[in-house]
């Protein structure tokens, strides 16, 4: 009896070891994250800024990227979009914008896309998180939505938030004023809602960094939101700022 009980529990030690949890599926997000971190970032490209027109239709970087990771479930490094999208659209952008330096305007497209690429990342990342955290029927995103400047919708009580994701810093603001001055980014029926993130460590609501130091959102983020939205605190595009207590209101 004793052997077969010792043999029923080295039975069972040999099935907790090769189901741990490390052998366990990943999530969606955990999956993504490891994605995220698998890519090689290139910090002096935010500076390289010789190619900054408008790229309309066809042309627009971000149309690219929802379609490969929304719709196509494709996951391109910043290398694979940059070929990607470069084999397509080259010849078509240096007539359109008359660059006469090729390597200048092969920087500069370089690392155009590297940022529209790297925003996009983690719009998408916040994305999925709000969906996990507040659930999927209560998030919406769209070409129309996208078309109107929002990035992705929440519904809370009926009432429609539409979040705009962005870095916290002064350009970032500047150009977010801008947008909702002059594109009519603001028009889309709800509540705007500014839900910057802040590269600050030592911020609020500062990203949870992964181990390349790409910065993702991080739960207790998408919490505060969610008590300052149930506090009734968020008004249509009150929020101005973020502090190390949270976000700063207009009066």
């Amino acid at each position: 009896m004793n052997a077969f009980f010792h043999y029923l529990i080295l039975c069972l030690l040999q099935f907790l070891t090769s189901h741990s949890l490390t052998s366990m599926p990943e999530t969606f997000i955990q999956q993504y994250e490891s994605f995220l971190a698998s890519l090689t970032l290139y910090p002096l490209l935010s500076k390289v800024k010789n190619v900054e027109m408008d790229l309309k239709g066809e042309l627009n970087p971000s149309f690219h990227l929802d379609k490969l990771f929304f719709r196509e479930k494709k996951w391109l490094s910043f290398e694979q979009f940059y070929y990607y999208y470069f084999d397509q659209y080259k010849n078509v952008i240096k007539k359109e914008f008359d660059f006469a330096d090729d390597a200048s305007f092969e920087k500069g497209l370089w690392a155009r896309l590297y940022r529209t690429q790297f925003g996009f990342l983690t719009e998408y990342h916040a994305f999925h998180l709000c969906s996990q955290f507040f659930g999927k029927e209560k998030l919406k995103r769209s070409v129309e939505l996208d078309k109107g400047g929002v990035d992705f919708q929440l519904m809370v009580n009926d009432v429609a938030f539409n979040l705009h994701i962005f870095v916290d810093t002064p350009r970032a603001w500047s150009f977010r004023k801008y947008k909702s001055e002059y594109k009519k980014v603001n028009s889309l029926q709800g509540v705007h809602v500014n839900l910057p993130y802040s590269l600050n460590e030592n911020h609020f609501n500062s990203l949870r960094y992964l181990k390349n130091k790409f910065g993702v959102y991080t739960i207790s983020y998408l919490q505060y939101l969610k008590e300052q939205i149930e506090m009734g605190r968020i008004k249509n595009n009150n929020i101005t700022g973020t502090t190390s207590d949270g976000f700063v209101y207009t009066n």
